[in-house]
């Protein structure tokens, strides 16, 4: 969790220093520089989503008595202990099931937090909403933020 609000916030720092003249009044144009800074928290999010599964994974495999395929077989439970119960779970992996969902809910709660403070500080919400939508709709949007995507490399964690 840490690591991945620690992720978080190390990119908004980096992103605002690198773009710290956004402007405050937000216009309907859609800028190249907006573009750009879309895809660049599009990216920052796309990474911290990608390690709450290998977390969660993490907490499984080190816990004894509880592997991936039992995991699998209760997950669609949640943490409702009735719902657990029925799929024959004991206490144990009851009370184990609530701590992995707590731990996914807080994982996703510090996404949004920094999928927000980025947004906010690098192109404004209603600009993101308007790029976010607009891209569906307009290919030529599209076509040039698939281009500014390839140009963004993802941070490799292990690099």
């Amino acid at each position: 969790m840490k690591r991945i609000v620690r992720q978080g916030m190390l990119a908004l720092a980096a992103l605002v220093l690198l773009n710290s003249n956004v402007a405050i009044a937000q216009d309907s144009e859609i800028t190249d520089k907006d573009l750009y800074n879309f895809a660049l928290v599009v990216q920052v999010v796309e990474q911290m989503k990608a390690e709450v599964g290998p977390a969660i994974q993490g907490l499984i495999e080190e816990q004894e008595g509880f592997d991936g395929k039992r995991y699998n077989e209760l997950k669609g439970a949640g943490d409702n202990e009735a719902k657990l119960k029925e799929l024959g779970a004991n206490e144990f992996e009851i009370k184990f099931m609530g701590l992995l969902v707590k731990e996914q809910e807080e994982k996703i709660d510090a996404i949004k937090d920094a999928l927000n403070t980025l947004v906010k500080g690098m192109i404004g919400v209603q600009k993101y909403k308007t790029i976010k939508s607009t891209l569906s709709v307009d290919p030529d949007l599209k076509a040039k933020y698939e281009e500014v995507l390839n140009r963004i490399a993802p941070v490799e964690a292990d690099a």
